[in-house]
């Protein structure tokens, strides 16, 4: 458990066998985040509910405590717990207009050998022992409440449209913290997300950028350290 700011707590999970490595999630939790309720920012890979319940134990809330769940896009490492946490807590679900076809189908990762062999040091073996994993992810349908055409604000929370990695990819800046979703990545230093997992990586790149710019005394990726600016 991170407790980066007196109300802003980050829960780090880990996915084992990444391409041959293991990759942290960084999911974030803002008490009084809006209309004085617990806002979460992603929720990670499906059947991680016990190990989110202990997380917030820890912090004194429980999972029927989550008024909002925010999703920064589709994929199932982010939205993997949205539904069984909607079930027990009823949150209000918050996602991008662009998000929704994809949030409500599940699709295969087109990934090829080549790309990711580019970016990160993996053999074949573990290249389809994780891309048969990844595509066997299974979170369901999933109904966002609340769907975003622009650009918006809820109390302290503001929204900041980050596309890219996916067409409606979203990031959140709240007192001056940027939690980025996969908009930055800083896995192996503070660069745009990877290439083989973007819609349309020019488009990631611009994003990135605007994000940097930012001026914000911290970012919160989902995967890689949090930076402290």
């Amino acid at each position: 458990m991170v407790t980066v700011y007196s109300n802003v707590h980050v829960l780090e999970m880990l996915e084992p066998e990444f391409f041959g490595t293991v990759l942290n999630h960084n999911i974030t939790f803002i008490e009084n985040g809006y209309k004085n309720g617990l806002v979460m920012i992603d929720t990670g890979l499906p059947g991680n509910i016990e190990i989110i319940s202990n997380f917030l134990n820890k912090i004194k809330y429980s999972i029927n405590d989550v008024s909002y769940i925010f999703i920064t896009h589709y994929h199932p490492d982010h939205t993997g717990n949205v539904n069984a946490i909607k079930e027990i807590s009823k949150a209000k679900v918050i996602a991008s207009e662009n998000e929704k076809e994809k949030l409500l189908n599940e699709g295969l990762f087109n990934i090829n050998y080549d790309d990711v062999k580019s970016t990160i040091n993996v053999n074949k073996e573990d290249f389809y022992k994780t891309t048969v994993r990844i595509d066997n992810i299974r979170r369901g349908k999933i109904n966002a409440d609340i769907y975003l055409k622009t650009e918006e604000k809820f109390d302290n929370i503001r929204v900041i449209n980050s596309p890219g990695h996916t067409k409606g990819h979203i990031s959140i800046l709240y007192d001056n913290i940027l939690i980025a979703g996969d908009a930055i990545n800083n896995t192996n230093g503070i660069r745009p997300p990877f290439m083989f997992f973007c819609d349309d990586y020019a488009e990631a790149v611009k994003s990135f950028n605007k994000l940097i710019n930012i001026k914000s005394k911290m970012i919160i990726p989902f995967h890689g350290e949090i930076i402290k600016n």
